[in-house]
């Protein structure tokens, strides 16, 4: 992994929010997964989970896959084992979140991790064409 990235796209600075919830939702449902904690989700999730047992598994991978395979191809990682031990990093931070203040350092991280792969994520035209329909 490169301790800078270098983005030779135009970043789609327009779709923040909506990526960013995308990226976002990953990590609630991969950490709840684990946990089997879903007090934060939303009544569509938790309705969607009762119509499909296997939903919530399902869109975790597909998310997690989708997300893992943008930033690999955006050339800013070696390896996909680079981006899943960032994304792990991310995953266990978002845990700890849950249950107790950041340090500023863990704050710090956080954002660092976050901010990049949304940067990533918002110049990888085909992901905004298939999660949004849109270019």
């Amino acid at each position: 992994m490169l301790n800078m990235i270098e983005i030779n796209k135009k970043i789609h600075f327009e779709y923040t929010k909506e990526i960013g919830q995308v990226l976002m939702n990953a990590l609630s449902f991969s950490v709840a997964l684990k946990t089997k904690d879903y007090s934060t989700f939303s009544p569509e999730v938790l309705e969607q989970m009762e119509k499909e047992a296997d939903w919530l598994y399902e869109v975790t991978n597909w998310l997690q896959a989708t997300i893992i395979q943008s930033l690999l191809k955006s050339g800013n990682y070696d390896s996909a084992d680079e981006v899943i031990n960032e994304f792990n990093c991310l995953l266990n931070l978002y845990d700890v979140a849950r249950s107790r203040e950041f340090t500023p350092s863990e704050n710090n991280l956080f954002l660092n991790i976050h901010d990049k792969f949304l940067a990533l994520l918002l110049s990888d035209d085909e992901l905004i064409t298939n999660l949004l329909g849109e270019e």
